[in-house]
């Protein structure tokens, strides 16, 4: 934990894996994760509608899961240090949107084996 998915419309100007890489090193800089437990993935959206007109107002979503037990102050400070790296690492036209949404998964029915 925590697994990272970045949804994304098409028409963006976005280097994957470079954003990739500096989400999981903002993760870690937050002191709350090790390195190898912090999974990432993108996810290309060809069809997507913000609104009412196609094609307007792109997007980025992402979404950071992670084990219950972090504050409130805690989830605050690790959606606002996400939100700057979509911010750096995304073009997109005017009115594009960035989100960053912290998930929380119940610790008690989590499964994890490590081959």
């Amino acid at each position: 934990m925590p697994q990272v998915t970045m949804q994304y419309s098409s028409g963006l100007q976005l280097d994957v894996p470079a954003t990739l890489l500096a989400i999981n090193q903002a993760l870690l800089a937050s002191g709350q994760f090790q390195a190898e437990d912090i999974k990432s993935r993108a996810i290309r959206l060809d069809q997507w509608l913000t609104g009412t007109e196609p094609a307007m107002h792109p997007f980025v979503h992402l979404q950071l899961h992670i084990l219950t037990g972090r504050d409130l102050a805690t989830r605050q400070q690790l959606s606002s240090g996400l939100l700057p790296v979509l911010q750096q690492y995304v073009s997109g036209p005017p009115g594009t949107q960035l989100c960053v949404e912290i998930c929380q998964i119940e610790k008690e029915s989590y499964s994890k084996l490590v081959l």
